[in-house]
């Protein structure tokens, strides 16, 4: 009787709970944008253009427009020249850069240059890892600190149902580039394995 009345309630929820997760996210992004966008026509005095869902189409007409002022190099300089001042404050540069780097992480353009690599790390019991090579070079402080010449690359370790990872520097010998994708490495990591395409639901070797 509990297998009969169980398994369908956790398979109900596995098959709802996501969906509802992911309309909730969206829906108070949404919110959250219409309210911002209020409060500016509020704050300009422009009550009289405020229907439903008019700071919702405010706000992504103001985000387009930002985007494609960015077209320009020279606004692209002077947001550079403002990120160069406020970094110089320290409280400002860590939540800055930690809402920066969360953002990046969205942009698929950014993704480009790091390769998704397979990491071997069976001399620590560990086996076989899915990687990304955020760079080939590690900073001059590290190299001065290394006893061996072997040709290092910096490679980010995601942990798996977890917002985290580990960064650690490898020899080139140690990881073998794969052709996959960031997006799809990273949802493979991330879960375990759990989550990936059917086409390649098969072993890596």
């Amino acid at each position: 009787m509990k297998r009969f009345l169980l398994n369908p309630l956790l398979k109900g929820a596995m098959v709802v709970l996501p969906l509802l997760i992911t309309v909730w996210i969206l829906w108070a992004t949404f919110v959250w944008l219409n309210g911002m966008g209020i409060s500016a026509l509020t704050a300009l005095n422009l009550e009289q253009f405020i229907f439903p869902a008019s700071g919702l189409i405010i706000m992504l007409v103001v985000l387009m427009i930002v985007g494609l002022m960015f077209q320009f190099s020279f606004f692209s300089w002077f947001y550079q020249r403002m990120e160069t001042a406020l970094l110089k404050f320290p409280l400002v540069k860590t939540l800055y850069g930690a809402v920066k780097d969360l953002a990046n992480m969205f942009d698929n353009t950014s993704h480009k240059s790091q390769q998704v690599a397979l990491v071997d790390m069976s001399e620590q019991g560990l086996g076989l890892a899915v990687g990304i090579i955020t760079t080939d070079s590690i900073p001059k402080v590290i190299q001065d600190c290394i006893d061996h010449n072997d040709e290092l690359v910096t490679v980010y370790l995601p942990m798996s149902y977890m917002v985290g990872g580990y960064t650690v520097f490898l020899p080139k010998s140690k990881v073998k580039p794969m052709d996959w994708t960031f997006e799809k490495a990273m949802r493979f990591a991330l879960t375990a394995g759990v989550s990936q395409d059917k086409d390649e639901d098969q072993p890596l070797l």
